[in-house]
């Protein structure tokens, strides 16, 4: 594993140069009859599934994926048939509520057309875990090396002004002991609160 430079000021300018190659990040969080609905410009499907799946009550489930325009996977509790399994494949891509397809299915995450992923999910903490590995993804690359992943709680917050936030590299200050990662509700707005990573405590905080 990659770690910080010893020298304060030369790990700092490292990383500012980073930023350039960093992509902005959008997310969107919405509730709808079956749960959640959140949408992340810069995760992929797999990595998505696989911040849901490190709990150990995940062990039992079934998962289905699929390839092509869309790509997609979808977690199901317990086994399922094959019957069932082809359903829920001949209908998932189709349907605006693919939750309401199996009682059972707790998440399924696809890709969008511009990038990134749009995830139903049954709980909103699955939601914020999402937009948890979205920022650990953020910072890790920022700084080249694997961060905590944020607590939920702090997640929550990021909504507390709007179902829309929005990151940009451009608003994201980066100093040898934290990251100041700006934060809107909007692309085109500028930072109105933000987070912060505390390098040597591995944490991170409101701003």
């Amino acid at each position: 594993m990659n770690t910080p430079s010893n020298n304060p000021k030369q790990a700092s300018n490292e990383r500012q140069d980073l930023i350039a190659f960093v992509r902005p990040i959008q997310i969107s969080l919405a509730e709808n009859k079956n749960g959640w609905i959140v949408t992340i410009s810069s995760l992929n499907p797999g990595d998505a599934m696989m911040a849901l799946t490190r709990d150990d009550s995940f062990n039992q489930s079934t998962i289905l994926c699929g390839a092509g325009s869309t790509n997609w996977v979808a977690c199901v509790d317990g086994p399922i048939e094959m019957g069932d399994a082809n359903a829920i494949i001949a209908s998932i891509s189709s349907s605006n509520s693919p939750l309401s397809i199996e009682c059972r299915m707790h998440s399924m995450i696809a890709s969008t057309d511009l990038g990134g992923i749009s995830a139903h999910v049954r709980e909103q903490d699955d939601a914020l875990a999402l937009v948890a590995e979205a920022f650990k993804q953020y910072a890790s690359n920022l700084l080249n090396y694997n961060v905590t992943t944020p607590d939920l709680g702090l997640m929550a917050t990021l909504f507390e002004r709007g179902d829309v936030i929005s990151v940009r590299p451009i608003e994201t200050e980066v100093f040898s002991t934290f990251l100041d990662i700006g934060i809107s509700s909007s692309p085109e707005s500028a930072a109105e609160h933000g987070l912060i990573y505390d390098i040597h405590s591995d944490s991170w905080h409101g701003e």
